[in-house]
């Protein structure tokens, strides 16, 4: 008969052990399930971020944490959040492939360290001066279209290297990020095209009209003046038969600058038609839109806009006939529009390259 065995069970040293471990990880989803249902209120980039880092730090037990965002035209990342972090590095930029950071944006791999001294003892030094531990972990934040940014984290509360745990973790953590801060940016970008015009990055005609029934019931009802300026390009159809649509749309988009330039910030400017532009100025009266409208019409008259040797248009020039009129009480804003409107036509009339008063 076989003898019973005396060794001790291990089983429930395993199982305590199993059941600790699940604990942990249910505490994590927990408190991680939390974050990011607050996060999907949040709809600012800069709000989110520092959300994220510090909760991220609570979470993570760590003491410096930062998320730098990626400048792709720069190719270059700058701190968006940080926790810990000395506040003269808030201004640090780091190029693509340049130090940790810089590696891992350009690369599109976590790096976790654990030892900086034994695995890049010649930056031990460096980080010594400036980190209290040797251990630290950069993941990048990415979506499919490419690298948003990094997150950077070392120095845990408690002294302890960062695990392939820890990695595991930061690596869900940065995935949610990243998605939520591209959600973000195609909300932006669905909202500006939403308003704007896409070639000239100006308000579009819908916008503007929404706009001006505001402005226009904010003028009424506190008594304050409201002007608009309308410009219409002479010649404009010629202009593109002969130097070429893609010379129009230049044209065009120089234009929208020009008036960008030498109208004020609380100015709404928007690509009314075509080949015209509209402003609206809260606070203008009649005499003080039309000289606006004088000083953009100059700006206008003394630009190039195509360099095109072999047209006929060499050095070409373009002109706008210019209409200005002021809101009155009990105005709608057809009445309104159709003002500025006989203003300009009044100004074509004229000769064109001239501005016109509705009086």
């Amino acid at each position: 008969m076989k003898e019973p065995d005396t060794k001790p069970d291990k089983l429930p040293e395993k199982k305590l052990a199993l059941e600790s471990d699940l604990n942990e990880y249910e505490q994590f989803f927990d408190s991680f399930s939390e974050i990011c249902a607050y996060m999907g209120t949040i709809l600012d980039i800069d709000k989110v971020a520092a959300f994220f880092v510090n909760k991220l730090s609570e979470l993570l037990n760590v003491k410096r944490i930062s998320f730098m965002l990626l400048d792709k035209v720069k190719g270059e990342l700058s701190i968006k959040a940080s926790r810990g972090l000395d506040p003269t590095m808030g201004e640090a930029r780091v190029k693509l492939g340049e130090a940790f950071s810089g590696w891992v944006a350009k690369e599109g791999n976590p790096l976790i360290v654990k030892d900086v001294g034994e695995e890049f003892p010649e930056l031990a030094k460096n980080r010594a001066a400036r980190y209290l531990t040797k251990s630290f972990i950069i993941v990048p934040v990415k979506v499919r279209d490419g690298i948003l940014g990094v997150l950077s984290l070392t120095d845990k509360k408690d002294g302890s290297v960062f695990t392939d745990d820890d990695l595991k973790k930061l690596i869900l953590m940065s995935s949610f990020l990243a998605l939520h801060i591209q959600n973000i940016k195609l909300l932006e970008e669905a909202d500006n095209f939403s308003i704007s015009d896409p070639l000239t990055s100006l308000f579009n005609h819908r916008y503007f009209m929404e706009q001006l029934l505001e402005e226009i019931y904010r003028a009424e009802r506190y008594k304050r003046p409201l002007s608009l300026i309308m410009f219409d390009i002479d010649n404009f159809a010629q202009y593109n038969q002969t130097c070429g649509y893609a010379a129009g749309d230049n044209a065009l988009k120089q234009i929208a600058k020009i008036i960008k330039e030498n109208t004020r910030k609380a100015d709404m400017v928007c690509r009314y038609g075509p080949e015209e532009f509209m402003v609206a100025l809260p606070e203008t009266r009649l005499k003080e839109a039309a000289f606006v409208g004088e000083k953009v019409r100059e700006r206008i008259s003394e630009s190039i806009f195509t360099e095109e040797k072999k047209s006929a248009y060499d050095m070409a020039r373009l002109t706008v006939s210019v209409g200005v009129a002021e809101q009155r009480v009990g105005l709608r804003e057809e009445e309104l529009i159709q003002r500025v409107s006989e203003a300009q036509l009044e100004a074509k009339h004229k000769g064109k390259n001239c501005l016109s008063v509705y009086k």
